[in-house]
């Protein structure tokens, strides 16, 4: 009769629902009425959630994850959630480790209490109680759960001897609350980074640029170079490499040997073979035939080829992120080739907030030749798009975000409400049921008996509860029919 919920929330609050939610009916019936319920929507539109009236809400995060938290006006009761990258990978107990071991170093009195593992190690419950200084003795409870390298993690505290009595409105808090795709990478957008530049020119003065002050450079003559910080993960190439191909039938020590390429096929191929670029991935590569044309008036050796492409790859300094403006000039005899390109290289997390300052740094390169200086000035304008794009996506107005996101929620919001009447009717132990001998009657279970919804008439304890009840219907000889898809939902909660 138990279904499985639909997010890994439900599945993990479900671990401890007849644990903690259950009790005997007296205890239950003396609660006081639940108060009324209010939508709220995080103001960077990550969580959407319903909880009290009255109640407040906290969020925050760091890289990786975001949290938010729900308490009442007092500050006695809480119900959070955090939910983002695992930084122990697919080791859920480790990062259960890691939360214990945070909350014990602020409160050293820390005691464990019921710890519950699932078999396949994804899931794991804890109950501790400890002594905060501003509010005396407290009960918590969390459950963690993995899925891939996400996690989500779920808690509950309250005075220590009161979290029973107040986990039906925790758990309703919780079991309610939508996590947004993207929910641990949102808002992280790195803001526009602008270093100052120092103007630097080759020793043979074949051309000159700018760089950062404590960047170093190494000349590699005719207007190339390799420039870099002292990290070794941010980088400025401007090279030249004659490559010949296999038609010619010659091996020439330090001289690759390639058929001719288009140019991001060049430093593909290049760099692999060098060991300085590999496992190169592309995100875009944009044809510059217009630029080619301008440069077969001139280069009339061969065909030429002219690219932008914007590629993540693996460093030495690990993953990085680059801008290549690159060129093939072919021959006409189809023996050798040559590739030149200028290269902009930073670790991926931090490209985009560079790219002000790359487009900077390109834009300074000058050398002798007057075509190859307008080319340059071309084939700087993609950069240029990215730095807005970076720059738009830190000034975004969160409100657009909001409402961006409320529209979207609205969109989906009768198929999250089924959602969620699967997810509350698992975690509180309930079930309706449809009796045909009485035309569509609705028939609710729950943890102490069954109700017909029209009557009102009321069958307390076993078999009746929701744990023993079968479906047979008390009043007449049938077995009624349990609500288990959301076209019968729909069909009998319109």
């Amino acid at each position: 009769m138990l279904r499985r919920g639909e997010i890994a929330i439900s599945i993990i609050l479900a671990c401890s629902a007849i644990a903690f939610a259950k009790g005997p009916a007296s205890q239950v019936a003396s609660q006081p009425p639940a108060p009324p319920m209010e939508k709220y929507v995080s103001k960077d539109a990550i969580f959407v959630l319903y909880k009290p009236q009255g109640w407040q809400v906290a969020e925050g995060g760091q890289p990786g994850f975001r949290m938010i938290s729900v308490t009442d006006p007092r500050g006695l009761y809480e119900a959070a959630m955090f939910y983002g990258a695992c930084p122990t990978g697919e080791d859920v107990p480790a990062l259960a480790k890691l939360f214990l071991g945070g909350i014990g170093k602020q409160f050293p009195d820390l005691r464990l209490g019921n710890v519950m593992l699932s078999r396949d190690g994804k899931r794991v419950a804890f109950s501790v109680t400890f002594t905060n200084p501003q509010k005396g003795r407290r009960e918590f409870q969390f459950w963690l759960s993995g899925a891939g390298r996400e996690f989500m993690y779920a808690g509950v505290e309250a005075p220590e001897g009161k979290l029973t009595e107040q986990m039906p409105i925790l758990l309703t808090i919780l079991s309610n609350v939508r996590v947004f795709k993207g929910a641990f990478t949102a808002g992280q957008a790195a803001a526009p980074v602008q270093v100052e530049l120092k103007p630097y020119r080759l020793s043979d003065g074949s051309a000159s640029f700018a760089m950062p002050q404590n960047w170093w450079c190494r000349e590699l003559g005719k207007g190339s170079f390799i420039a870099g910080d002292p990290s070794g993960g941010f980088a400025f190439t401007v090279a030249s490499v004659d490559v010949i191909t296999p038609q010619l039938g010659v091996k020439v020590p330090g001289v690759p040997v390639l058929p001719y390429l288009s140019p991001s096929r060049a430093l593909q191929k290049l760099g692999a073979a060098q060991g300085s670029l590999t496992n190169m991935k592309f995100e875009n590569v944009f044809p510059r035939a217009d630029v080619a044309a301008q440069m077969a008036q001139v280069y009339t050796s061969g065909p030429v080829e002219v690219e932008e492409f914007i590629y993540t790859c693996d460093t030495h300094a690990g993953r990085c992120k680059g801008y290549t403006f690159g060129f093939s000039f072919g021959s006409r005899l189809g023996t050798n080739w040559n590739f030149r390109h200028l290269t902009v290289l930073a670790p991926a997390d931090k490209f985009n907030a560079y790219t002000g300052t790359f487009a900077a740094m390109l834009q300074s390169y000058k050398i002798d030749q007057q075509w190859a200086r307008n080319y340059i000035a071309q084939g700087i304008a993609r950069l240029r798009q990215l730095q807005q794009q970076t720059a738009q996506i830190v000034a975004r107005n969160a409100q657009e975000i909001h409402d961006m996101m409320q529209a979207a929620y609205d969109e989906r919001q009768r198929s999250m409400d089924y959602i969620d009447y699967q997810r509350t009717s698992y975690i509180r132990g309930e079930q309706d049921w449809i009796s045909g001998m009485e035309g569509g009657t609705v028939y609710h279970s729950d943890s102490w008996g069954t109700r017909n919804t029209t009557t009102g008439e009321y069958w307390n304890g076993q078999p009746y509860n929701y744990v023993n009840f079968d479906g047979r219907n008390p009043k007449h000889n049938e077995d009624m029919v349990p609500i288990t898809n959301r076209q019968q939902w729909e069909r009998y909660f319109p």
